[in-house]
This record gives structure tokens, C-alpha cells and sequence, in this order.
């Protein structure tokens, strides 16, 4: 539990790090940088305190590895293009139901009793329908359709790579390596985004870089242990269990993004979070007792 609870922490401070890098630099340019810096610290790790872990990788292994990092990729990329003009109060909300679309695979594949989470399912879609309708009366880009597409999107691929992983990690494949596979696909795909970025965007780079390279490099160091934390939870736990993650991350990114964006709020946005929170727990009781 005791990686489960560190990964929380650092991945809430890597999200207020996202928002804030993201308001002065180019958001392909950052994934990438990030994703490069990450996955030399993880190279780095593997060579001198594992240095014989290729040799236990399958290329069975490998495949279904690669198909986790790319479902996880796709995420960040949503979740990146939905906070250019979204908030953090936002992904924290989508994070959650991250959990509900979690728990909706294992019911139906997993052959969970569906009576069982029935409450805290409830919960979870009156406080999303809560929230929903009342961002619409906010002038903010909040009820910007896209925006909200893109994080049903992230949702939705994270939900998934955290599955893939799970399977992975049943097979007794090392997170380490998960981390680092993972990280060089989301190199390789912002760098594709990256070429793809026009002229004009291009000019500003090395300027906006300086203005967030030490930001970026901190972000690198956080991501790289907050993922692996995380899997390891996961390795040693299930992704029930460690559906504590999302559901206490959020909850701090949102505190972080009041105390230090001092993004609006109010007591009806205020009211859809606590019980979506409540929802997400009560998931979290229910499977932790099967």
C-alpha cells in the first residue's frame, strides 16, 4: 500500500507541473523532452541495477508491453490537448471516472456480482451528472464540448493501459521495464507529433524550453516514480485495490490547482466532487472485500 500511497502524491505534483508548464510551452515539445528525460533514468536504473532484464523478456512480453504503453500514450495526449484550455478541477473529475470505467471491465469480463457496486456506481454518475450541468452556466472553457471529449478520451485509454498492465504483471513482467517501454513510445509518438507542428511553432521552441527546462526535469524525476510506484502497487496489489490511486490523486490535484491556480469554484462543483468521491470509495470498499 505503501507505493500506491507515494505514487498518489507525486503523480497530484506532476499534474500541477503539467498545468503549469503547459501555459508557456509547447505541449508536444514537453512530452517529448519529458518522455526522453524519463526514459534515460529508467535505461540508467535498468544497466546498473538490472542490467540482465532483457534476457527474461519474451517477445510475446514485449508486444503486449507495447500495447499497454500505447493505450497509455494515447491517454497523455488527450489529457495534454484537454488542458490547454481546460483545468485541473476538470481532470480531477475525469480521473475519477477513470475508476468507473475500470470497474465496468472487471464487472463485465472479470465476472464480478454487479449487485454489489451498485451504490457506488450511482454515486459516481449523479455527482458526474451534477457536475456536468453545471459547468454549462460557467464562463470558462470548461463547457467546451472538445475539451470534455478529450477527457473522456483520456479516460478511457488510461482505464485501459491500466488493465493491459495489470494482465502484464500477472505474467510476472517487471514494472521497470513496463516503465521504460512506455516512456520510449511516448517519445516516439510526440516526437512524431512534434515534426508534424508548424513553422511558427517551431521558431519559439528553444526559448520556451529555457523558460521550463528545469520544470520539465523535475516532472521527469516525478513521472519516473510515480509510475513505477504505481506499477509496483499494482504488481503486488490488482487494479482494484489500486483504484485507491485515482481516487485520492485527483482529490489532491484539485486541492493544488485552488491553492495555487486559484481556479473558481463553488458549492455545486464542490458537492458533485464529494460525491463522486464518495462514489469512488465505496467502489473501492466493495471490491477490496471480494
Amino acid at each position: 500500500m505503501i507505493y500506491l500511497l507515494l505514487s498518489v502524491v507525486l503523480y497530484a505534483l506532476n499534474n500541477l507541473l503539467w498545468k503549469k508548464v503547459l501555459q508557456q510551452t509547447n505541449s508536444w515539445l514537453v512530452m517529448t523532452s519529458r518522455a526522453f528525460l524519463t526514459a534515460s533514468i529508467g535505461i540508467i536504473v535498468i544497466l546498473f541495477f538490472a542490467p540482465n532484464m532483457l534476457n527474461q523478456i519474451s517477445w510475446n512480453s514485449f508486444w503486449r508491453i507495447t500495447i499497454a504503453s500505447v493505450l497509455g500514450a494515447f491517454g497523455l495526449i488527450c489529457m495534454l490537448s484537454a488542458l490547454q484550455k481546460g483545468t485541473l478541477r476538470q481532470l480531477g473529475i475525469f480521473n475519477l471516472l477513470t475508476i468507473a470505467f475500470t470497474v465496468t471491465y472487471l464487472l463485465l469480463f472479470e465476472k464480478f456480482n454487479v449487485l454489489d457496486f451498485v451504490s457506488g456506481t450511482s454515486l459516481i454518475i449523479v455527482g458526474f451528472s451534477i457536475y456536468v450541468f453545471q459547468i454549462q452556466k460557467l464562463p470558462t472553457n470548461e463547457s467546451n464540448s472538445k475539451t470534455v471529449i478529450y477527457y473522456i478520451l483520456m479516460s478511457l485509454f488510461f482505464a485501459s493501459s491500466g488493465l493491459v498492465h495489470w494482465y502484464n504483471f500477472k505474467q510476472s513482467i517487471s514494472p521497470l521495464f513496463s516503465v521504460v517501454n512506455q516512456e520510449i513510445i511516448v517519445f516516439l509518438v510526440g516526437g512524431i507529433g512534434l515534426i508534424a507542428q508548424p513553422k511558427s511553432e517551431k521558431e519559439h521552441w528553444f526559448q520556451s524550453m529555457i523558460k521550463s527546462a528545469n520544470l520539465v526535469f523535475i516532472m521527469a524525476v516525478l513521472i519516473f516514480a510515480a509510475v513505477w510506484t504505481g506499477f509496483l502497487g499494482l504488481k503486488i496489489t490488482n487494479p482494484l485495490l489500486a483504484s485507491l490511486l485515482p481516487l485520492a490523486t485527483p482529490i489532491l490535484t484539485i486541492l493544488f490547482g485552488a491553492l495555487f491556480f486559484k481556479e473558481k469554484w463553488n458549492k455545486k462543483i464542490g458537492l458533485a466532487l464529494f460525491i463522486i468521491a464518495i462514489g469512488a470509495y465505496v467502489l473501492h470498499l466493495n471490491l477490496k472485500h471480494q
